[in-house]
């Protein structure tokens, strides 16, 4: 059997957790036909389109892909103003007028160019490097192209071939000494490529301390029901897809869940004021349903917590009010480290944005170049049971755990290898702490000493981090 995304089975666990709440007895049970498009065909879609319409619907949701149907599917609606959800990402640049039944719960392009270009700007990345899966990339992300074209940074742009190998975009990136990698790809092949990255880098895994991989989560894990919500889906996916590990809900799931709460709510506010039902339409005639524009009103006041957030839709069917976390992978799995919301910008973990305001040392990791010397740095008395920083104890090892934890960077301590804190020598040379330190900076190196401050002609060469 071929592994789905769950989204059948989020249609009905939306139906059956409406039809069982307690404030539903002896109320009109929701009902859902659930219809299957093999392909992205214009034909086939309209052709399913004008079977359901005879059956009366109060509206149609999704498809989660298949740009095509979904463009004729709200053209239909239009015409019979029967409401649309759409659930997929806008597979091109968004049109200007947009059909009145159209209303759209994924984020929009602009949204996410203006969250992407949100994150650079904090971090600082006036270089990137855009890796594209799909020409329409350059569409979807127009508003964060123009921003680096107004401005002095640099964004070049790499496209997948047919052969869907990355190696050569990434060595090329590589050559270009480009630090910053945005990628506009599905789940599966973004995966794909930062494997590749890792591999050509020779990094054993995805979590290096030399690398901060971002990405952006609407999910609302404080949901009552997604827990629930999640474990269904993964008993689902181990029942037909074992030979495949279960990565998470997709996104089109959680939409299509709400998009069914959004839907009932949006009934039941308009059922106080009038009694509607549904209309058998066709095809054929020019018939349309008498309370799909009032429902469409009632749609657009919509207010609720869902799955994936607050939910609210602005005049023109757009999702608004929104928020996307900011996530960090880290070794012990994601972490949120911020979010962006479509009204306030972006917001930073307080500590994360006072670093960044002088010289952000975040997610960096120090070379520590130090010597033995009671009580600054001292052996543990079962140092030889430990490994790397865990051997060493003393102020200046307090004082780092207290700095990496604020300034949010790693470090590794190491001994120099003749233990002394350094001389010049006749060459120009030094010796010990300084000869290590001076040969790191003049390699690139990243490296702070831990302890210093040695008196050489007259004068203090400053090297202190914790003395």
């Amino acid at each position: 059997m071929e592994c789905s995304r769950g989204e059948r089975l989020s249609i009905t666990l939306a139906k059956n957790r409406i039809n069982r709440a307690p404030e539903r007895l002896g109320k009109a049970k929701v009902e859902v036909d659930i219809f299957e498009l093999l392909r992205d065909s214009e034909y086939e879609t309209a052709e399913t389109m004008c079977q359901i319409l005879p059956k009366g619907v109060v509206a149609v949701l999704g498809p989660s892909s298949s740009p095509a149907s979904s463009s004729i599917i709200s053209n239909i609606c239009g015409e019979k103003e029967v409401p649309h959800f759409k659930v997929a990402p806008e597979e091109f640049v968004k049109f200007q007028f947009q059909r009145f039944t159209t209303l759209n719960l994924h984020p929009s392009n602009t949204d996410i160019s203006v969250a992407v270009a949100g994150i650079l700007n904090f971090f600082n990345c006036t270089t990137a490097c855009l890796i594209c899966a799909k020409a329409e990339c350059l569409l979807n992300l127009e508003k964060l192209l123009r921003q680096f074209l107004i401005s002095k940074d640099t964004l070049s742009v790499r496209m997948l071939d047919d052969t869907r190998d990355p190696t050569p975009l990434l060595k090329e990136i590589r050559d270009d000494k480009t630090a910053t990698i945005i990628i506009h790809a599905n789940a599966s092949m973004s995966h794909t490529i930062l494997l590749k990255e890792f591999s050509l880098q020779r990094m054993d895994s995805l979590v290096d301390d030399r690398v901060n991989i971002l990405g952006f989560s609407i999910f609302n894990q404080s949901h009552a029901f997604f827990q629930e919500f999640a474990q269904s889906l993964n008993q689902s996916w181990q029942e037909n897809c074992d030979h495949v590990p279960f990565t998470g809900p997709a996104l089109s799931s959680a939409l299509l869940f709400d998009a069914v709460y959004a839907v009932v709510s949006a009934v039941q506010e308009l059922n106080r004021s009038q009694e509607i039902g549904v209309k058998p339409l066709s095809c054929g005639s020019a018939q349309i349903w008498q309370h799909g524009t009032s429902l469409m009103n009632y749609l657009r006041m919509v207010e609720l917590e869902g799955l994936t957030g607050h939910i609210e839709f602005n005049s023109k069917g757009q999702r608004s009010n929104y928020a996307l976390k900011i996530l960090q992978f880290t070794r012990n799995g994601f972490r949120q480290i911020g979010q962006w919301h479509v009204a306030e910008g972006l917001s930073m973990d307080s500590r994360l944005y006072a670093s960044n305001s002088s010289d952000s040392l975040f997610n960096t990791t120090l070379v520590v170049t130090t010597i033995l010397e009671n009580p600054y740095l001292m052996l543990k008395g079962n140092h030889q049971e430990m490994e790397g920083n865990d051997r060493y104890e003393g102020f200046c090892v307090d004082m780092l755990k207290e700095l990496a934890e604020i300034l949010r960077f790693n470090y590794k301590i190491r001994l120099v290898g003749d233990g002394v804190y350094g001389v010049p020598e006749a060459n120009g040379t030094w010796t010990g702490m300084v000869g290590e330190l001076i040969a790191r900076v003049r390699k690139g190196q990243g490296s702070a000493p831990a302890k210093g401050g040695r008196e050489v002609g007259g004068r203090q060469v400053v090297l202190y981090v914790c003395f």
